[in-house]
């Protein structure tokens, strides 16, 4: 599979200045000019938004990966917001975000979409990868974001 079309160009936020959760997913939505078309066709922040509300998304160690799920998507949707100073966004290991992620998936690739948000999680586990991620670049932090998805593809078989 080529992860490449999952950050496109211009999908990397950097810096995010917002400090609360809310702000800071605006802010994504109006930096983002892919997230600001999904939003108005596909009603993608709202579907992200009713997602944080079932639970939160801060998945710990500054990492947050709110999503959502949209029938009317043709394939799997990645950007990034990368705070230096941090994001409080609830998460339960009760740590800043500085990495927020904004996903989404048409139901029909749940699957190849809950691996590859596998693949990311186990790379971004790592105090070092993050730390790389965190104090980049946005072209930057999408190579390193690609590369951890390649590395991955033959140990967990992610391809469709």
């Amino acid at each position: 599979m080529d992860y490449v079309h999952l950050l496109p160009p211009s999908s990397v936020l950097v810096p995010l200045r917002a400090t609360g959760k809310q702000d800071a997913l605006d802010e994504l939505f109006n930096g983002i000019s892919m997230l600001r078309t999904l939003d108005r066709i596909h009603g993608l922040k709202q579907a992200v938004l009713r997602r944080e509300l079932e639970g939160n998304t801060g998945i710990g160690h500054g990492v947050a990966m709110a999503h959502g799920k949209l029938p009317s998507l043709t394939d799997i949707f990645l950007c990034l917001g990368i705070s230096l100073h941090g994001i409080d966004y609830g998460a339960y290991d009760g740590e800043p975000v500085h990495l927020l992620f904004v996903a989404a998936n048409p139901p029909a690739m749940q699957g190849i979409y809950l691996r590859t948000l596998a693949v990311l999680s186990r790379y971004l586990r790592l105090k070092t990868f993050r730390e790389q991620i965190i104090h980049s670049e946005g072209h930057i932090a999408r190579v390193l974001l690609h590369g951890a998805l390649e590395a991955a593809v033959g140990r967990y078989a992610i391809s469709a």
